[in-house]
């Protein structure tokens, strides 16, 4: 008899078709350890089960000894095998890293990864379901592409070392390009114009908080992490060696190195100011003047309390607040201050430094390498024939 849509109708039977584990699968239907008669409402029930069986494998709950208890291929259950899933939870449980990443890893992997990819045996996972995945995300960037790339292979490499999987299916899918924007600093005029504003009309504690921050070239979690005891005043230097990032004090930065940062003028100023507010209150230098308390990242990162209305204020064209870091960065090169010091005062390797602040490392060395090449021309045309001369010498 015919068969049709996962279902055939046999003499004195019915028997359904669906696909396990990348393999067919046929199943004789039973009732009562008796083959199930091929009658057109026992066809309709086997159609229903085909569906139903189909789409639980899709989600990942299909339990083979369930449904088919007589079938040699019920021991294919899903107990003692690897699920997908659950090494999703066990990545995240043995995670040895900040809290803040354990957290935002778990996060992502619920709310993308588990929903992108089914619950079924690791093992089965290929590269083209990591590719579908990922394809089927609405990413803001290629670095955001990247970035659940990098989740999701770090799962899988987990996996791998467990020896739950021989391949990494992640291992050869390519990462999307994309043009990382280049640091967009604040000239000089435009900081000033940003601090008076912040004094007028913004409580004392942002516009110092605002002032170390541009001076410093600290990150945010750096700056709202600093604590009195981490400041010298005589040698006028800060140690940093934390950070408070989602919320979590961390004992280390974002490199895991601490750095000591020297403090010009407009930083002690701020500091000075700041005594007034928090020294007497606390560890933590910066205060939320709303709240009295240290500040919480998610609050000080949260630019419509103050930051885009000031910008709009002084009408001064928006760029995030982490531009106040590379505005330290760029003032000092463009001040002739060595690439060096600059680098280990931001916290970067100097390879990192001259990667992302090229431009200007480039824009001030520019000029003076021309002057050395203007005085030389100048000094060589007071000299008649010297050019001349040094030519056929070469």
């Amino acid at each position: 008899m015919g068969g049709a849509g996962g279902v055939e109708l046999r003499d004195k039977s019915i028997r359904i078709r669906f696909e396990w584990r990348g393999k067919q699968r046929k199943e004789t239907l039973y009732i009562d350890d008796a083959p199930m008669a091929p009658t057109p409402a026992n066809a309709k029930y086997a159609k229903r089960l085909v569906a139903e069986i189909r789409q639980k494998i899709g989600n990942g709950t299909f339990n083979y000894a369930e449904y088919f208890p007589k079938s040699p291929h019920g021991e294919e259950s899903e107990e003692g095998v690897p699920m997908l899933h659950d090494v999703m939870d066990k990545f995240i449980e043995t995670f040895d890293g900040k809290a803040s990443t354990k957290g935002q890893y778990e996060t992502r992997l619920h709310s993308f990864w588990k929903k992108a990819l089914k619950n079924r045996p690791i093992a089965e996972v290929g590269y083209s379901d990591i590719l579908a995945a990922l394809n089927s995300g609405t990413w803001k960037s290629g670095k955001s592409r990247n970035n659940e790339l990098s989740l999701i292979n770090g799962v899988f490499e987990f996996a791998r070392l467990d020896k739950l999987i021989k391949e990494n299916p992640c291992a050869e899918v390519k990462r999307a390009g994309y043009q990382k924007p280049p640091p967009d600093p604040f000239d000089l005029g435009e900081v000033h114009a940003i601090l008076a504003h912040l004094r007028e009309h913004r409580p004392e504690q942002i516009a110092n908080f605002v002032q170390v921050m541009f001076f410093t070239g600290l990150r945010t979690s750096e700056g709202i992490a600093l604590r009195w005891g981490d400041i010298d005043f005589r040698k006028r230097e800060a140690l940093i060696d934390g950070a408070n990032v989602y919320d979590e004090e961390s004992d280390t930065t974002k490199t895991y190195e601490s750095r000591l940062v020297k403090l010009n003028g407009m930083a002690i100023e701020a500091l000075q100011r700041q005594k007034a507010h928090t020294f007497l209150a606390g560890e933590h230098v910066f205060h939320d003047p709303k709240t009295g308390e240290p500040w919480t990242y998610v609050k000080i990162t949260d630019v419509r309390s103050f930051w885009k209305a000031t910008l709009t204020k002084v009408g001064i064209r928006y760029r995030r607040p982490y531009n106040m870091r590379h505005t330290y960065a760029t003032l000092g090169l463009m001040s002739g201050v060595k690439p060096g010091f600059m680098a280990s005062q931001m916290g970067h390797s100097l390879r990192m430094f001259f990667t992302v602040y090229a431009k200007w490392i480039s824009g001030a060395d520019d000029d003076r390498e021309m002057a050395k090449l203007e005085q030389a021309i100048s000094k060589a045309g007071e000299i008649p024939g010297e050019f001349e001369g040094k030519a056929r010498e070469a």
